[in-house]
C-alpha cells in the first residue's frame, strides 16, 4: 500500500502558487516560460502519480489498457519534470555567463532516450508491465534514477564550473534546488511506498519562485511598470537574438524637480507616468529605470515617433499628486536593436549615456535623440585605451612650443596628453579628458603627464633646447585632491627634477573656489612650483580675482584673440597694456605684456 499523506497538501500549495503567479505581470523571458512549463509538468506528474498509483492498487477494477495508459503518462511526465528542472538551471546560468552552444543541443539526449525506453514498455516491458495480476516493475526501471541523477550531476558540475561568475544569491539558489532534488530522489529510492518525491519537487519549485521567479523581483514599486532588473534581464536575453525598439525618456533636471516638489509627490507622479504608459502602449513592455528615466520596449514595427508625440502631449499637462500640480519635460532617446547587435552592456551604455546627456539639457527643446551603437563603441574604446595607458604607462606626452611675442623665440613648452585607441588612432583630448574627469582617472592621468615631463627634463639639455620651463595642465578635479602636493613631491624626488622647471597651468574653472585653491597653491609653492592661467577670458573671473593668485603667465583664450582680429576694438589691447597705443590698430603680436608676467598666445587646435 502507498502512503498518500503528502499528496494533497502538495497539490493545494502548487495550486495556490500557480494561481498567484498567473495573476501577476510577467516578462516574456525564456526563464519565465520554462518555469511556467515546469509548473504544468509538475501538476500533471502529481496528478498522474496519484491516479496511476490508485489504479495499480485496484487493478482488478480497470482494464490492462487503462493501466498501461496511466502508468505511461506518469513516467513521461516524471522524466519531463527532471529535464525541465535542468532547462531552468540553464536559463538562470545563461543570464549571467556564456554557456557553450552545444550544451543545449545535446542536453535532451538522455531525456529522449529515457522517454523512448519508458514508452516501449507496452512492447518490451522494459520499465514496467501491466497484466491480469497488476503492475510489475521492469528490468530497466532504474532508468528513472539514471536520468534523474544524470541531470542533477550535470547541474552540479555547471554550478562548480561557473560559481565564481555567479552572484552569491544565484549560486545559493541553484545549490538549494539541486540539494533538495537529490535528497528527494534518495527518499524515493529508499521508501518507494511513500509518495514524497512530489513534495520535494514542490520544495525545489518554491526555492525557484523565491529566488528567481517572484514577479515582484522585476516589478517597480511605483505604478504599472517593470524595474531596472527586469530591463537588464530582458536586454540580456533579447540582445542579438531579435529585432526590437527601445524608446527611453528622462525627466529633464530630475534632481532639481524632485527637490522642488518633494520626494513623496515625485514618487506619486512617477507612478502616474508608469500607469499612463501601460494604458497608452498595452502592446509594449514598460520600465521605470532610475532617477526619473523610463523605457518602453516594443517590436521592430513600433512607431517610436508617434509614441514620442503621445508622451510629449501628455507632459504638456500637469501631473497631480497630493494636491500638487507638477510640470515636467521629457527628453527622448531611441535605440533600434537588430538581430546580431552587440552585447547588452553596450546597448545599455548607449541608453545611460544618452539619457544622462539628454536629462542634463533642462531647457532644451523636446526632441528625439537617436542612440548610436557607434557612439558607445567609441566610449568603450576610450575607456579601454585609458585603462591600458594608465596600467602600462602607454600615455603619450607631446610638447607644444610657447613663443615669446616680442622676440618670436621659443622660450617654453606645454605638455599635452595624447591617447591612442586599439587601432592606433589618436583619440581627441576633447573626448577622453571629460571621460577621465567623470570617472576620476584624471588624477592618475595628470600624475603620469607630470612624471613623463619630469623624465624629459631630466634626460635632455633644456638650455640647449631653449626651454626655460614646461607647462603641465592641472585639472579642476586634481585641485580637489587633498594629497595633490604630496603626490607631486614624490614624483619630483623620483626624477630629481627641480619644481622650478614646471609651471602648473590652471583654468578659470579651477579658481572659482578661492579658499580651496589657495591652500593647494600654497602647498605646491612650498615645493617650488610656479603657476600659469589658461584660457583667461572664457569664464567669469575678473582681474581682481586673478591678481589674488601668483600666476607667472596668463594665456588669453583663443576666441578672445580671434575676435580681436575679426573686429578690432580697444578691449584686448587695453586689457593687456598694448604699448603701441591701444588704438585698436596696433599689432597685438608684437609686444604684449602683463604686469604679472609674460603673455603667451595659445593657438593650437585642441585648446
Amino acid at each position: 500500500m502507498w502512503n498518500y499523506s503528502f499528496t494533497f497538501p502538495s497539490a493545494l500549495i502548487l495550486l495556490i502558487l500557480t494561481g498567484y503567479y498567473f495573476r501577476r505581470p510577467r516578462l516574456p523571458l525564456q526563464m519565465n516560460k520554462t518555469f511556467l512549463t515546469l509548473l504544468c509538468i509538475d501538476a500533471m506528474t502529481l496528478l498522474t502519480d496519484y491516479v496511476s498509483t490508485r489504479l495499480d492498487e485496484n487493478w482488478t477494477e480497470f482494464s490492462i489498457e487503462a493501466g498501461y495508459t496511466m502508468n505511461l503518462a506518469f513516467f513521461v511526465f516524471y522524466l519531463a519534470r527532471i529535464y525541465w528542472f535542468f532547462l531552468f538551471y540553464l536559463d538562470v546560468l545563461e543570464n549571467h555567463v556564456s554557456l557553450p552552444r552545444w550544451l543545449r543541443r545535446l542536453s535532451p539526449a538522455v531525456f529522449v532516450l529515457s522517454e523512448l525506453i519508458a514508452l516501449s514498455s507496452p512492447l518490451t516491458h522494459a520499465v514496467f508491465s501491466f497484466d491480469a495480476e497488476g503492475y510489475h516493475s521492469g528490468p530497466l526501471y532504474q532508468v528513472l534514477y539514471v536520468c534523474f541523477f544524470f541531470y542533477l550531476i550535470a547541474a552540479a558540475t555547471l554550478l562548480l564550473r561557473y560559481r565564481r561568475s555567479l552572484p552569491t544569491p544565484v549560486g545559493a539558489g541553484l545549490s538549494g534546488i539541486n540539494g533538495i532534488l537529490i535528497i528527494g530522489n534518495i527518499f524515493r529510492m529508499l521508501l518507494p511506498q511513500l509518495l514524497v518525491m512530489n513534495t520535494f519537487c514542490l520544495m525545489a519549485i518554491l526555492v525557484i519562485y523565491l529566488s528567481f521567479e517572484n514577479p515582484d523581483l522585476f516589478l517597480s514599486d511605483r505604478g504599472s511598470a517593470f524595474n531596472t532588473r527586469g530591463f537588464e534581464f530582458l536586454q540580456r536575453e533579447w540582445a542579438g537574438r531579435k529585432n526590437y525598439r527601445v524608446l527611453a525618456f528622462i525627466i529633464r533636471g530630475y534632481s532639481e524637480t524632485r527637490g522642488i516638489y518633494g520626494g513623496m509627490q515625485m514618487d506619486r507622479g512617477i507612478g502616474q507616468i508608469n500607469d499612463f504608459l501601460a494604458e497608452s502602449f498595452p502592446d509594449c513592455l514598460n520600465f521605470y529605470l532610475r532617477n526619473g528615466s523610463f523605457a518602453v520596449v516594443g517590436s521592430e514595427k513600433t512607431d517610436c515617433r508617434a509614441m514620442c508625440e503621445t508622451i510629449t502631449r501628455r507632459f504638456q499637462q500637469p501631473w497631480e499628486a497630493l494636491g500638487t500640480e507638477m510640470m515636467m519635460k521629457p527628453a527622448f532617446v531611441e535605440v533600434r536593436i537588430e538581430a546580431g547587435s552587440p552585447m547588452t552592456d553596450r546597448i545599455n551604455s548607449v541608453l545611460w549615456l544618452a539619457l544622462d546627456s539628454a536629462g542634463a539639457a533642462e531647457y532644451a527643446e523636446d526632441s528625439s535623440v537617436p542612440g548610436s551603437i557607434n557612439a558607445v563603441d567609441r566610449y568603450l574604446e576610450e575607456r579601454r585605451a585609458m585603462d591600458a595607458a594608465l596600467e602600462r604607462g602607454g600615455l603619450e606626452v607631446y610638447l607644444q612650443p610657447l613663443v615669446e611675442c616680442g622676440s618670436g623665440r621659443m622660450v617654453a613648452a606645454e605638455a599635452l596628453a595624447r591617447l591612442r585607441g586599439e587601432d592606433g588612432r589618436l583619440i581627441p583630448p576633447a573626448e577622453f579628458i571629460p571621460l577621465a574627469e567623470k570617472d576620476g582617472s584624471i588624477i592618475a592621468l595628470g600624475e603620469e603627464v607630470l612624471r613623463k615631463t619630469c623624465l624629459f627634463i631630466r634626460d635632455h639639455d633644456m638650455e640647449k633646447l631653449g626651454l626655460r620651463w614646461i607647462n603641465v595642465n592641472l585639472s579642476p578635479c586634481q585641485c580637489m585632491s587633498g594629497d595633490l602636493a604630496e603626490h607631486f613631491s614624490v614624483i619630483l624626488k623620483e626624477t630629481g627634477v627641480p619644481a622650478e622647471r614646471i609651471h602648473l597651468e590652471l583654468t578659470e574653472q579651477s579658481i572659482i573656489d578661492y579658499s580651496l585653491l589657495k591652500n593647494q597653491i600654497t602647498a605646491l609653492q612650498e615645493l617650488g612650483f610656479q603657476f600659469a592661467l589658461d584660457d583667461y577670458g572664457s569664464g567669469y573671473s575678473n582681474l581682481t580675482r586673478v591678481k589674488q593668485y601668483p600666476f607667472k603667465n596668463i594665456k588669453m583664450d583663443m576666441e578672445v584673440v580671434r575676435n580681436y582680429f575679426r573686429d578690432r576694438d580697444p578691449l584686448l589691447p587695453t586689457l593687456i597694456g598694448d604699448r603701441d597705443g591701444g588704438d585698436g590698430k596696433g599689432h597685438v603680436r608684437h609686444r604684449l605684456r602683463l604686469s604679472a608676467g609674460l603673455l603667451l598666445l595659445k593657438t593650437h587646435p585642441h585648446g
